[in-house]
């Protein structure tokens, strides 16, 4: 098993879609929107090239989060076992 550590910008786009979502719908609707992507990354502890090689970070691989317009570029480090999520970015936007 891997373990995925989020890097800080990371963490500050989780809170910033947490903060979006919440201003949108309320905090039930932000609460929820962060669980699922929390819950879908979380799970390349176990399936970590589930994800596509990004063509815009070098290195980096892409992971779609299911059913939200949502994505995570990770980097895979095999000698340590950890999956290092960089970003999570609206699927709108062209580069992280």
């Amino acid at each position: 098993m891997y373990s995925v550590i989020y890097q800080p910008q990371a963490e500050n786009d989780l809170i910033d879609i947490l903060v979006y979502y919440t201003e949108q719908g309320g905090y039930t609707l932000g609460e929820s929107i962060f669980d699922r992507i929390k819950t879908h990354i979380d799970r390349l502890d176990r399936f970590p090239y589930r994800t596509t090689e990004s063509e815009t970070i070098l290195e980096a691989r892409e992971f779609l989060i299911e059913k939200l317009p949502y994505k995570a570029y990770v980097l895979v480090e095999e000698d340590t076992k950890t999956v290092r999520v960089l970003r999570i970015l609206h699927t709108s936007k062209k580069t992280p």
